[in-house]
């Protein structure tokens, strides 16, 4: 019988039991439990599969005996009989388990196996699969049914001599008995939610609610619940614990418990449902015959994820419980009821409906088959991602890499090695360049090789970075097919071996660490079964090992499964909050008096889990795929191919026009934009909605959500109201600054941002002479950057930045700099033909984004636009912050370790009152109104408003804050890292020195030089070298006649100097080391001086002179060859120029400045050591040799050593992009919190992951300004030291803030205990409570930290001092209850207990209101002081909302008695600190009581507030 029919006759059991069992019940009841059933049915996507699914298999209908007897044997199974016999059909063929494969007598078994199936009437073909233990069985058109082919199969099995190895059998997606064993369960849970309902309606008797206890004890039980599914299996333990719960839940009439099961197992029906089907769709592909062993055993020790340590910790917890109830209740019921209090169906729910959603979806709709389901569970303990290199490639071949070859033969080498692979000549790896056929070069090196690799998945980048984003360890095996991806991995690991043995080695590794392991790979079968994920992709057809967990079609499957992985954790820590807050209203449900019952809230909490897990999973599922990378290499395609493979541009699409005034670049400085924009942008409600959501994700929120569900339930649903009004307001408020601030801040970017300037007309027909010939009739419009599209043609002219990656169709005299992208700190001359087999940094045919054209005027046709270029691709693959940054990061660290006071305070409020006598539910009252006291609900405010200020404050001084929560990182830097060239230096050079020979002047070198450099157009110069020659001649007032020339030779590659031809005069300037040769004086004094001055890193040109007959003048006039003849032999030296990179204006005194505050200083560059110490001892950091290391010396340090090195070391020198990240994260490692300054893409890497990132905004720095957090705008690299200073008063103030906040409500709870001792309850009620918190802790702290305090010395060196903050929380905390407790006391004498509240509660805001004074006393804190002091007092005098506070109006005598003992206790906080410190002894004795090892920081900090107040 298959699966749809026996689906078919399952779903129609609900309806007759309900028929049979309530007959007496109305027909409306039964209609509404249609309507139940089919409602929740159709909301999960159940409904249409189990109405789909006969229709597909079968259009019979099974008999009820067929159906019972199918499900007694899974009934049996369950219960730890005989395993069913898995049996599977698919397109003509049937899947039949053969047991006994895996034993000594395996072999024997599959032959007579084999032999009896095939004598089988009706079968065609019949083939072993030995890793799944199945036989496959091609059926004809008579062939026998599955239960036929079972029943011979088990007959062989008897007539062998066989001995299982005792494993449990192989579930496989097609198996009937997986889909039935779940519609079993979704059928019981169905029977027994009609039967509720109906019992519910007719008020049947029922069995107590904690009958269910004991199946809920063992089944949320980790341990307890692994003893069973070790006996039974996973499949079997589900399907046990879903009839068990049906049951109880039935026997209890709980309807509310059935529909969350019916729902849960109505979807997980579903997931196995699609997981079939996707089955049926691969199974035709799958081979038959496979021999081999099983495949290999999973992890035996699989590392626990969040659910299930904190599953256990409710177990402990819900033991303990236990104990404690029988010993002091001696009630059974109660201790029931506590168990089912503190299961944590929220965690299971949550993630048991995003890994069926997930797995229904990827099955469904993006071709991975989910072969083991149950990996989708353990997404969210992922720590690291093996990727199989090979996964990432296609089967299709390329030349990847040409070493060794000269330029102009290039193209022909590389044309013959393309040739000889697609004839199989040659195949993967490296080759010399003389086996290749056809590929003899002229003069090759001797290492000429060529590297053939296979291509690249479209989609390969995209999976590597999304794993980056999975915040992941990412690992792979070391291959140079890996090219441009190898920047993407955090580790590669040396080939050991074969690849499939090295992943198998590095999975094992990481797993021994403890960590949970994802391995992507299309072979590799032991790494994938070993692996906690394994994700199989098919390559060449085939489909993946059998090990593999999950089967995927291609990487846009891979790239899916990786986008779940925050999504999983995310989806299980907010179950984990659910059902910690639904056990926390469980137990005050249990409390006497208190309407409800425990596990109510728990149900509620595990339907909330439902809602949670499946909109996570459908977010995923929405999220839209990467654009792929073109599988063409555009740099080795003719200009005209590239075109046709393009797609045509739009010639009509002029919607994006921009005014051409705003062609200007960088000039426009942030303080203009600022007031062009304003500061009020236009908020949608919906994004206004999505920012409050994202402000409510904070530790606090679902503390303060249980506390006012505890004051509902407790009788004080006002309460309630205000507690979750002050919990939206604070986030309205938050949410709307930040809005206004990114508002303002992507402004900011977009006048950063030149745009584009995309050609219009070129002519009829549409090539390449037309944009290299007709460039008089070029029409083009200025279009904004992300307008622009693939196959568009842009013009960019020198001095302008790149702004899409393109393949050039006009390039003359086009030279670019691609030091940003590169690190290659020299022009890059640029031409129109191919460059095959060229690494980045040579392919002289293609324009970059973010890079810059110096010279010549560039046509391009853009190949890639925003996330495709090579920039952005590389920024993608970075590596991500080794440490979390921000206030609310730091913030919630405090509020975690105030967490356990806030509860250990209420707790002690309520056992104070049940000693004194109070009842229950006014001591718990009591309890809730100190916990909700006791917490900060201001600091999330506090810490927004901050960071949004210091954001705000520092664009005014010229640095641009694109995350602004990096603020208060920058308070903590101890190190910053600087790239040299861009960064420190303005990437210009400068004349720095003039060195004639004897007899000739500074003049005459400056001249002459310069005569080799004017512009052949009357404009600028070309060449950088040139700029800075002719501007120091122009300096100097070198003359040289009227600058006319009879002949010029510029630069060019391959030729290393530059010549002009004046009269019969010839002036020659290069590279020392060929005119030393034209001299004649390789050794000599003029060399040494060359060898002095590069070794003071000048950058050395020689300048020579010749004099010419007229014949000679006149042959160089008309030939340039004869001219370069002429500069090659008898020149006369005349002297020799030093240039340097120019410095920035501002960083002569950065570095010194920086040293001064004690901030570390570390010199990346690219350039020679030597070049890197002179720029540093020019910009005021002198080194010694010993503190500088090259890349290559890097390189061969262990981790260790590195680790020491970048300690000691100051300047870095010859480093690459991969050296930076290295070298930060280094830095990170040891302790450091480090800031990265660049300004290139080359440096957007280390800068993303540094916990700082720092951009200079200037030509091409867009890479770097996108992976920054904090941006320095007009190249002002000064303005890091106010970037840092306003870090440290970012600390001082919220350090002020918290302490009023933290201070103030230890005094409230402090107050609280001490009424509560006296009285036996709280003095004030939990209104008055909430109230001191909103008129102290709302617009006083936050108007506190965003002002200047009173004490703004240089304190606070790097980030927060806790001994000092914790000293000050307790000073105010004394003072605060002291006050409040005078004032209670006082007016308990003149009055009743009412008054005295009210007295008590002025004391106590008008204190906290105090000592907000003593931190700052500018206009806006005063004001708002004053005004809440105000608001106070008409709430208080106001007759009505004084009664609804819980207060009365007070007289003179009241208000003197608050505000005296306020003014008393605020003059108290002052003059403690410094009395304290004068103390003798004092001083010490608080330090060591209050002394912690642990920091809010990342970084330790001596010092204190009160000897900084002293001083």
């Amino acid at each position: 019988m298959s699966a749809g029919t026996l689906v078919k006759g399952l779903a129609s059991l609900p309806s007759r039991c309900v028929h049979t069992g309530t007959r007496a019940a109305t027909f409306g009841a039964a209609a509404a439990l249609d309507a139940t059933l089919v409602g929740t049915a159709t909301a999960l996507g159940v409904g249409s599969v189990l109405l789909k699914g006969p229709a597909a298999v079968s259009a019979g209908s099974p008999s009820p005996r067929a159906v019972a007897r199918s499900v007694m044997d899974v009934a049996r199974e369950a219960a730890g009989g005989t395993p069913v016999r898995r049996c599977g059909s698919g397109s003509g063929r049937i899947w039949v388990e053969v047991r006994g494969l895996d034993g000594p007598y395996g072999s024997v078994l599959a032959e007579r196996a084999l032999s009896a199936v095939r004598a089988a009437p009706g079968v065609e073909d019949a083939q072993v699969h030995r890793p799944w233990s199945r036989i496959v069985v091609t059926a004809g058109t008579a062939a026998p049914s599955p239960e036929a082919l079972c029943r011979v199969v088990a007959a062989a099995e008897t007539a062998a001599i066989t001995k299982a190895s005792g494993q449990r059998p192989i579930d496989l997606p097609g198996d009937d008995v997986v889909l039935l064993a779940r519609a079993i369960g979704a059928a019981a849970v169905s029977v027994g939610l009609g039967v509720a309902l109906a019992g519910r309606v007719l008020r049947l008797p029922r069995l107590p609610a904690v009958l269910a206890s004991g199946v809920i004890s063992v089944d949320y039980q980790p341990r307890l619940r692994g003893l069973v599914e070790k006996a039974v299996g996973p499949g079997a333990t589900d399907l046990l614990f879903a009839t068990a719960t049906a049951t109880v839940y039935t026997l209890t009439l709980s309807p509310d418990s059935l529909a969350v099961e019916a729902a849960l197992r109505g979807a997980l029906v579903a997931e196995a449902w699609s997981g079939r089907r996707a089955w049926q769709r691969v199974e035709p592909a799958l081979p038959a015959a496979v021999g081999g062993p099983p495949p290999p055993l999973p992890r035996q020790v699989r590392p626990t994820g969040p659910v299930e340590r904190y599953a256990e910790r409710a177990g402990v917890a819900g033991l303990a419980g236990d104990v404690a109830l029988g010993a002091l209740t001696r009630n059974p019921v109660n201790i029931g009821t506590a168990t089912m209090v503190v299961a944590p169906k929220a965690t299971r729910s949550a993630r048991e409906l995003f890994a069926s959603t997930l797995g229904r979806g990827v099955a469904d709709r993006h071709d991975v088959l989910p072969l083991h389901p149950e990996a989708l569970r353990r997404l969210d303990r992922v720590e690291a991602v093996v990727i199989d290199p090979r996964a990432l490639y296609t089967p299709a071949l390329t030349v990847s890499r040409i070493l060794g070859v000269r330029d102009r033969d290039r193209t022909r080498a590389w044309e013959s090695a393309r040739t000889a692979v697609q004839r199989g000549v040659i195949g993967p790896g490296w080759h010399p360049v003389n086996a290749v056929p056809g590929a003899a070069v002229n003069e090759p090196d001797d290492d000429a090789r060529v590297l053939v690799s296979s291509v690249h998945d479209p989609y390969a980048s995209a999976v590597v970075a999304e794993a980056r984003r999975a915040q992941v360890e990412v690992v792979s095996v070391d291959d140079d097919a890996l090219r441009s991806l190898r920047n993407g991995f955090d580790r590669l690991v040396p080939l050991v071996g074969s690849i499939d043995d090295t992943l198998c080695h590095t999975v094992t590794e990481l797993q021994r660490e403890g960590r949970a392991v994802a391995v992507v790979a299309a072979e590799a079968p032991q790494a994938l079964g070993r692996a906690d994920v394994g994700i199989g992709v098919t390559r060449d057809g085939a489909p993946p090992p059998c090990g593999a967990h999950l089967w995927a079609a291609d990487l846009t499957g891979v790239w899916r499964i990786l986008h779940a992985i925050p999504a999983a954790r995310t989806t299980s820590r907010r179950g984990i909050e659910i059902s910690a807050q639904a056990s926390a209203l469980g137990t005050l449900l249990m409390l006497p008096g208190v309407p409800g019952s425990g596990p109510e809230s728990v149900t509620a909490g595990a339907a909330l889990g439902l809602w949670m897990g499946r909109s996570k999973a459908r977010s995923v599922l929405a999220a839209p795929l990467p654009a792929p990378r073109p599988a063409h290499e555009w740099h080795a395609i003719p200009a005209a191919e590239v075109r046709e493979l393009l797609p045509p541009p739009r010639r009509d699409d002029h919607t994006a026009q921009l005014p051409k005034s705003r062609y200007s670049g960088l000039a426009t400085g942030p303080a203009r934009a600022l007031g062009r924009i304003g500061v009020r942008p236009v908020l949608s409600a919906w994004g206004l909605l999505r920012a409050v959501r994202d402000e409510l994700d904070d530790p606090l929120t679902p503390i303060l959500a249980t506390c006012s569900a505890a004051s509902a339930v407790l009788g004080s649903p006002i309460d309630a109201v205000l507690v979750g009004s002050v919990l939206v307001l604070n986030a309205g408020i938050s949410a709307t600054q930040r809005l206004r601030a990114e508002e303002v801040l992507n402004r900011l970017l977009a006048v950063q941002d030149a745009p584009a300037r995309k050609l219009t007309e070129l002519g009829t027909p549409y090539d390449t002479g037309d944009v290299a010939d007709v460039e008089a009739d070029r029409r083009y419009v200025d279009i904004a950057t992300d307008r622009l599209r693939p196959g568009e043609v842009i013009e960019v002219r020198p001095g302008e930045v790149v702004p899409a990656d393109g393949r050039l169709l006009a390039a003359e005299g086009v030279e670019v700099d691609e030091s940003a992208l590169t690190g290659e700190s020299l022009p890059v001359v640029k031409q129109t033909l191919p460059t095959p087999g060229a690494p980045l940094a040579e392919r002289t045919c293609m324009l970059y984004a973010g890079t810059t054209v110096l010279t010549g005027t560039a046509v391009s046709l853009v190949t890639a636009t925003g996330r495709g270029t090579e920039t952005r691709r590389a920024t993608a693959l970075a590596p991500a912050k080794v440490r979390e940054v921000g206030l609310n990061a730091q913030l919630s660290r405090l509020t975690r370790r105030a967490m356990p006071i806030s509860f250990g305070g209420g707790a002690i409020v309520t056992g104070i009152g049940l000693l004194r006598g109070a009842g229950v539910r006014s001591a718990v009252t009591s309890g809730v109104a100190v916990i909700v006291a006791a917490i900060p609900e201001g600091l999330p405010l506090v810490a927004t408003l901050a960071q949004m200020s210091a954001a705000r404050r520092l664009t005014t001084s010229s640095a641009l804050v694109r995350v602004p929560r990096s603020v208060e990182a920058l308070g903590r830097v101890d190190v910053v890292c600087f790239d040299k060239t861009g960064t420190l230096s303005e990437n210009r050079l400068r004349v720095t020195a003039v060195e004639p020979v004897p007899g000739c002047s500074r003049k005459q070198v400056l001249a002459y030089a310069a005569r080799t450099g004017w512009s052949s157009n009357g404009g600028p110069p070309d060449h950088a070298t040139d700029v800075a020659i002719v501007d120091a001649a122009d300096t100097e007032s070198a003359p040289d006649g009227d600058r006319t020339r009879q002949a010029y030779l510029p630069f060019h590659s391959g030729r290393s100097y530059a010549a002009a031809v004046s009269g019969t005069h010839l002036a020659v300037k290069g590279a020392p080391e060929v005119m030393l040769e034209s001299f004649g004086a390789s050794d000599g004094p003029l060399a040494e001086r060359v060898q002095s001055m590069a070794t003071d890193g000048l950058r050395v040109i020689a300048v020579g002179q010749r004099n010419l007959t007229a014949a000679e003048a006149a042959a160089a006039a008309e030939d340039p060859d004869a001219l370069a003849r002429l500069c090659e032999h008898d020149l006369v030296p005349v002297g020799l120029l030093g240039l340097a990179d120019t410095p920035r204006a501002d960083a002569a005194g950065l570095l010194p400045a920086l040293r001064d505050q004690g901030v570390g200083i570390r010199l990346i560059t690219g350039d020679h050591p030597v070049t890197a110490i002179a720029i540093a001892d020019e910009l005021g950091m002198p080194v010694t040799p010993d503190q500088v290391i090259s890349g290559i010396d890097w390189d061969d340090l262990s981790h260790r050593e590195q680790e020491r090195a970048v300690e000691s070391c100051l300047v870095f020198a010859r480093m690459s992009p991969e050296h930076k990240v290295q070298i930060v994260q280094t830095l990170e490692r040891i302790g450091r919190v480090c800031a990265m300054v660049g300004d290139g893409a080359n440096d957007a890497a280390a800068i993303r992951a540094a916990s700082v990132g720092i951009g200079v905004a200037s030509h091409g720095s867009a890479p770097a300004r996108g992976a920054a957090d904090v941006v320095l705008l007009d190249g002002q690299v000064g303005a890091l030291l106010e970037a840092l200073d306003e870090g440290r008063q970012l600390w001082r103030r919220v350090q002020a803030a918290v302490a009023v906040l933290v201070g103030g409500n230890a005094g409230e709870v402090a107050f609280a205990l001490i009424g509560s001792i006296a009285t036996g309850r709280s003095p004030l009620n939990a209104r008055q409570l909430l109230l001191v918190n909103m008129l102290t802790d709302a617009l006083p702290a936050a108007a506190l930290a965003v002002s200047a305090t009173n004490h703004n010395g240089n304190g606070i060196a790097h980030g927060p001092d806790e001994a000092a903050l914790l000293r000050t929380v307790a000073f105010r905390g004394t003072t605060t209850a002291a006050g409040a407790t005078a004032a209670w006391a006082m007016a308990s004498l003149t009055g009743g207990p009412q008054r005295a509240s009210t007295v008590a509660l002025v004391a106590l805001i008008g204190t906290q209101l105090g000592q907000i004074l003593l931190d700052s006393r500018s206009p806006l804190v005063v004001t708002t002081s004053v005004g809440s002091l105000a608001v106070m007092a008409a709430l208080i005098s106001t007759p009505g909302v004084s009664q609804f506070l819980g207060c009365v109006p007070l007289g003179p005598l009241g208000w003197t008695q608050g505000l005296g003992s306020a003014a008393a206790a605020t003059a108290a906080a002052a003059i403690a600190p410094d009395l304290l410190a004068r103390t003798p002894g004092i001083s010490r004795t608080i330090g060591k009581v209050l002394r912690t090892d642990r920091t809010l920081s990342f970084t330790t900090v001596p010092g204190d507030l009160v000897d900084r107040r002293k001083d």
